[in-house]
């Protein structure tokens, strides 16, 4: 009988330590599969600017503008800390792109506020994804860590609806170019 109740008392504080243990082995383990996953997304995005950017060279334009919406990349970078920063410089391009895109059409002047407002919500996403990278080694119900990633996600939401209006204008223009000629 005493057995038993030793036996009782010791195994939740056996199941216990078993879970810490695996708990604390899996993040270190999870970590590089999960950065490996961020950088092939980052990747994908990437490819989608590329294949933009051989529509403009071939002067499609409906398709480029495609191709770079597509290009625009939304991750929560959790693991790999160079990632942020190569995000960053392929969303100045973009930008870039599409500014050119927009000067080549009549009458891209008026719609630069579109671009200005993507600019604008990229670089509030980086200062953000820069500030949570910062605090990944933090637990992760971390009240500033779930914070950030509340703020990282609405930007993602509002950043993706921008630059829809963003492509919806320079289409619109596109199309007047076309009419116009």
């Amino acid at each position: 009988m005493s057995t038993l109740i030793v036996a009782l008392i010791l195994l939740p504080v056996a199941l216990a330590l078993g879970v810490g243990i695996v708990v604390l082995l899996a993040r270190p383990l999870v970590a590089p599969i999960i950065a490996a996953a961020e950088r092939w997304w980052f990747r994908r995005c990437v490819t989608h600017g590329l294949r933009g950017d051989a529509r403009l060279r071939e002067r499609q334009t409906e398709p480029a503008l495609r191709e770079m919406e597509q290009a625009f990349c939304m991750l929560i970078v959790r693991a790999d800390p160079r990632l942020p920063d190569q995000i960053g410089r392929h969303h100045a391009g973009l930008l870039a792109r599409l500014l050119t895109v927009a000067d080549d059409l009549p009458q891209g002047r008026v719609r630069l506020l579109a671009l200005a407002k993507v600019d604008r919500l990229l670089d509030r996403r980086g200062e953000m994804q820069r500030a949570y990278t910062q605090l990944r080694t933090r637990p992760f119900r971390d009240a500033r860590r779930l914070q950030l990633e509340r703020e990282l996600r609405r930007n993602a939401r509002d950043t993706r609806v921008a630059v829809r209006e963003l492509i919806a204008d320079l289409q619109l223009l596109s199309t007047r170019k076309v009419a116009y000629q």
